[in-house]
């Protein structure tokens, strides 16, 4: 996995966090959508969403949501599904033998959740889903991920649809999930983050993604393209790249933030190694962390005689990451659950 300088990385996204904040939030819809929808598609979603059945011709799993901040409490949202290429059934064509190609039409469309209830439908979106790569590099039972991004979305729980189709219809996947957006305005005294993941590679685009887009194995954040681990599966000896923003922190009377960061990380139940605290000037945490651990030898006086680093071992392992806030007093833990395998 390619490392990634954390300085390089927090510059790039200080650079790029105030041409999000000037992009013009999207309204949440009060009034019926226009229909983007297939109409057999629309009857698919319209039979299975109130007891929320997938059905899934296309095989196609729906991945945790992720979601970054964007202006006035308005939050960037990341739907993201996986699909294994042999699935994707792509052909060549006559005129050009050496590439494979597949084109469907991907859905998508959000109902309000009001205590766990299906509400109205609150957005429809229709994405053209084209694919083609070479014959000779196509791997059949390789798996993607698969983003659609480029709406920002006020605070609130949801319902997602999610929809695959063939240009004829025959194959139909409506798959559904459910969304919850925080209210960053209601951190009072409270701490949170967007979700964590590992970064495994990040591209400064020249300018910033206008409409809908869908990206293979990674995703676009304004002028950002970033490559999140969607697995949280690492090889021995490899890093993590932490990525997450600090929600709800306050800046001084001089404007700026004062925080740190411990990270704590277990296995079953044992911790096995500790890193900080970890000051943290901005909301921005970019973290590269080496899956290694030291392990100190000392004789029966107490003192050190021997210091070895170590490569973590395999197995499951949780890694807290204790936040503080300096400036208000407000703390949180969150989990970042992540696999080493050999």
């Amino acid at each position: 996995m390619k490392r990634i300088a954390v300085l390089s990385l927090t510059a790039t996204l200080l650079l790029a966090l105030p041409l999000a904040a000037k992009k013009k939030p999207a309204v949440e819809e009060t009034k019926p959508v226009s229909r983007y929808i297939a109409t057999q598609v629309a009857a698919v979603i319209d039979a299975n969403a109130p007891q929320r059945l997938n059905r899934t011709d296309i095989p196609l799993t729906l991945l945790p949501t992720l979601f970054l901040p964007a202006q006035q409490n308005y939050l960037y949202p990341v739907f993201l599904f996986q699909v294994k290429n042999s699935d994707l059934n792509p052909v060549a064509a006559l005129e050009t033998p050496e590439v494979l190609s597949a084109k469907f039409h991907l859905f998508t469309r959000l109902y309000k959740l009001e205590n766990g209830t299906l509400g109205a439908v609150v957005r429809e979106r229709y994405i053209p889903f084209n694919l083609e790569e070479n014959k000779s590099a196509f791997l059949p039972e390789a798996v993607n991920y698969y983003s659609v991004a480029g709406e920002l979305f006020p605070a609130g729980n949801y319902l997602l649809a999610l929809a695959l189709s063939t240009p004829d219809f025959a194959r139909i996947t409506v798959v559904f999930g459910e969304v919850s957006l925080p209210d960053v305005a209601q951190l009072q005294g409270k701490l949170d983050t967007t979700p964590v993941f590992s970064v495994t590679g990040l591209k400064q685009k020249p300018v910033a993604e206008t409409r809908l887009a869908i990206h293979k194995n990674s995703f676009a954040y304004n002028t950002l393209e970033l490559s999140p681990n969607v697995s949280n599966e690492f090889k021995v000896g490899e890093n993590l790249d932490l990525f997450f923003f600090i929600l709800g922190a306050k800046p001084d009377a001089a404007n700026a933030y004062n925080l740190q960061v411990t990270y704590r990380f277990k296995k079953e139940g044992k911790e096995v190694r500790k890193l900080g605290p970890v000051p943290a000037p901005g909301v921005i945490i970019s973290q590269p962390i080496a899956l290694t651990f030291t392990e100190i030898t000392k004789n029966a006086k107490g003192v050190e005689t021997d210091r070895k680093e170590l490569k973590m071992e395999p197995g499951e392992y949780i890694l807290e990451i204790e936040l503080l806030d300096n400036v208000s007093k407000a703390a949180a833990v969150k989990e970042f659950k992540f696999r080493i395998v050999l």
